[in-house]
């Protein structure tokens, strides 16, 4: 039995002891980095619309460092013009940049945050400062960045008890920003710290996950509505959840809308339209032949189609899962997820988020838009849930909330034989 068959054997193992559903997911050879920082990050930087998503960027931050690596051959190498030092790095596609939609880069570095794009030229790609260089922006140690109705962008920063939200106008082509509302980043009594954030500011959906509670909260993202709701608790999520939270992100599309979070029982994926969104949550667990990630360093994803002449490609979308132990960064296929999970899940290529705000969101931040979206590129029309071919994942259970004893050491078993299967690789 090798090494991989002995580790997922004694996981399997564990999962027994009642825990929610749980899967193996497939990574995609090889690993991205390393990135050389155990409390790390990561985000996706998306092209101009009309340009092919493959020209995307996967950053992979912590340290004060920044890494970026091409999602594909296709993707824009040797950027150039990186900021010196980057503490953390949030990206919103479908801003409003001198009048043409531009994916905005916010970089927190220095106790300030700063905002730039990516402009390419007959030389190669930069990153183009788009200021302010110093302004009303008070610094914390997370941040979240996202386009709102009408092609503007809005600002989060997170400090550990608080968020603060700042509205950034683009119009100029240089930041103007103002300050917004201020709430607490948990609610009243909880002695959580804040230490991951992301929100959809044209759904007007927002989450902050906990360091020491591990907790997950959910908040109207305009700071309107008062502090922060418990959305999943880690000490009663039945083993779904557990801290610390060190990523989010939101899968947002015309028919769906789910949320992942990094933590330290692996990945958590929660579907934001059940009826009961916490009891939704399944766990995701990454592996390869180095051993499964059963405690991510943060999250990304895009539902956009990548091309990778690597195992099929990102045909359905790609999610980035950063690795604490080996300080690298795994990449996810989403249509993979999808056909996994019991009932499936929406694979949705059509819906294109740098052209997102022209289709204004829902104003009450109640439902997600459900609108049909404006523009759209790759992939044609978006799958029915469950839909493309069955990965090799291995699902833990199926039926129930917990696993049965019975039925563990036929997936010992399984599980040995895949790592039986599995070749022995040198890490790239």
């Amino acid at each position: 039995m090798t090494r991989l068959a002995f580790a997922l054997a004694l996981l399997v193992g564990g999962l027994a002891l009642s825990q929610p559903s749980t899967y193996f997911v497939p990574i995609v050879e090889p690993r991205l980095g390393p990135v050389g920082a155990v409390r790390m990050g990561t985000s996706i930087w998306l092209p101009d619309p009309g340009v092919d998503p493959s020209a995307s960027q996967l950053f992979g931050f912590g340290n004060g460092s920044l890494q970026i690596f091409p999602l594909s051959v296709a993707g824009v190498g040797g950027v150039t013009n990186v900021p010196a030092e980057v503490d953390a790095i949030a990206t919103a596609p479908g801003v409003l940049v001198s009048g043409s939609s531009r994916t905005l880069i916010a970089v927190l570095s220095n106790g300030g945050v700063s905002f730039y794009t990516i402009d390419s030229s007959g030389t190669g790609s930069a990153f183009v400062a788009r200021g302010p260089q110093t302004g009303p922006i008070d610094a914390g140690t997370q941040i979240a960045l996202s386009a709102v109705p009408g092609g503007a962008a809005a600002l989060l920063v997170a400090d550990g008890s608080r968020i603060t939200r700042f509205e950034v106008d683009m119009s100029s082509g240089q930041a103007v920003v103002s300050p917004g509302g201020i709430i607490p980043a948990h609610p009243s009594g909880a002695t959580d710290t804040s230490n991951a954030l992301v929100f959809d500011g044209i759904n007007n959906i927002g989450f902050v996950g906990g360091s020491v509670l591990g907790d997950i909260y959910q908040f109207d993202p305009r700071l309107d509505a008062g502090a922060p709701s418990a959305f999943d608790i880690a000490l009663t999520s039945g083993g779904r959840l557990a801290s610390p939270v060190t990523g989010l992100a939101l899968y947002s599309v015309t028919a769906a809308t789910y949320l992942l979070a990094a933590n330290g029982q692996g990945l958590t994926l929660y579907d934001l339209r059940s009826t009961a969104q916490a009891d939704s949550g399944v766990r995701l667990i990454p592996f390869d032949a180095m051993g499964p990630i059963t405690a991510p360093a943060g999250v990304a994803l895009t539902n956009l189609p990548i091309d990778l002449p690597v195992d099929g490609g990102f045909p359905g979308g790609v999610v980035a899962v950063g690795d604490r132990t080996n300080t690298d960064l795994a990449l996810l296929r989403w249509d993979r997820i999808a056909s996994q999970v019991d009932g499936g899940l929406a694979v949705d290529t059509t819906f294109d988020p740098r052209t997102a705000f022209l289709d204004g969101g829902t104003p009450d931040g109640g439902v997600p838009d459900a609108g049909a979206p404006d523009g759209g590129s790759g992939g044609g029309g978006g799958t029915t849930p469950g839909g493309g071919p069955m990965g090799p994942g291995i699902p833990v259970e199926h039926a129930s909330s917990c696993t049965t004893a019975a039925g563990a050491p036929v997936l010992v078993l399984l599980l040995a034989a895949l790592g039986l299967l599995l070749p022995r690789r040198q890490r790239r």
